[in-house]
């Protein structure tokens, strides 16, 4: 119990070191590296992350631990490719660095939610939404929230998604059938349905630009612009 708990604790500070400092190759494309790469590939594992991950679990590098890594890999790469402004950077990293409670939840959420998703997709989508809640558009708790339809969020609706985005109306069609797409969208908490009338809520819309399309800057219309432009 006791390596167990020193494992546990070096992947802790993996994640907290890869969150302030973005020390890995951002040209590489960590969901689509073979498995034995983690092992065998030399410029791989001399990346700082991907040698604290390979040398703490040494020995024990079985699928499901590599799937884990390059899960987290790939959020760490998404997070800081991600188009924040230096101001908003250096204010999280002040923030994570000073504040224990804050920086314990952080590293703590980010491991247990990429442990749980099972594609590597939405790892790009929670380092989206992640970057997205530090550039102020949603609290901690709305992070969560959203997280968790990204948990129980069905891939294959990306593509429905972008074609209701471009619906005259945006997000909404009342004349949608009850198919495979709908049903995936209310079991992930992001869309209700009245008769044939369909409309993506508000935690879809945020998903969809924050997550999804990883517009960490996007600006929701204000109403009267909406009015003006009908």
């Amino acid at each position: 119990m006791e390596s167990d708990n020193k494992s546990e604790k070096s992947i802790e500070k993996v994640v907290r070191d890869g969150l302030t400092s973005p020390a890995l190759d951002l040209t590489v494309d960590y969901a689509e590296l073979a498995l034995d790469s983690f092992l065998d590939n030399d410029a791989i594992k001399e990346i700082p992350v991907v040698k604290s991950i390979v040398g703490i679990l040494k020995g024990g590098m079985k699928i499901r631990e590599i799937h884990f890594a390059k899960k987290l890999l790939t959020f760490l790469k998404e997070f800081h490719s991600s188009k924040l402004d230096d101001t908003t950077v250096k204010g999280f990293q002040k923030k994570f660095d000073s504040e224990k409670k804050y920086r314990d939840s952080v590293v703590e959420q980010i491991m247990i939610l990429n442990e749980r998703v099972l594609e590597i997709e939405k790892s790009k989508i929670l380092a989206n939404l992640f970057a997205s809640h530090i550039n102020g558009k949603f609290d901690w708790v709305g992070f969560l929230s959203l997280c968790h339809c990204v948990e129980r969020l069905n891939l294959t609706v990306i593509s429905f998604l972008d074609e209701i985005s471009e619906e005259k109306e945006p997000f909404y069609r009342g004349y949608s059938q009850f198919d495979d797409n709908v049903a995936f969208l209310i079991s992930a908490g992001i869309a209700q349905q009245w008769g044939t009338h369909l409309q993506i809520t508000a935690h879809g819309q945020y998903l969809y630009f924050y997550g999804i399309k990883g517009d960490v800057n996007y600006e929701f219309p204000k109403k009267d612009d909406v009015k003006n432009e009908k």
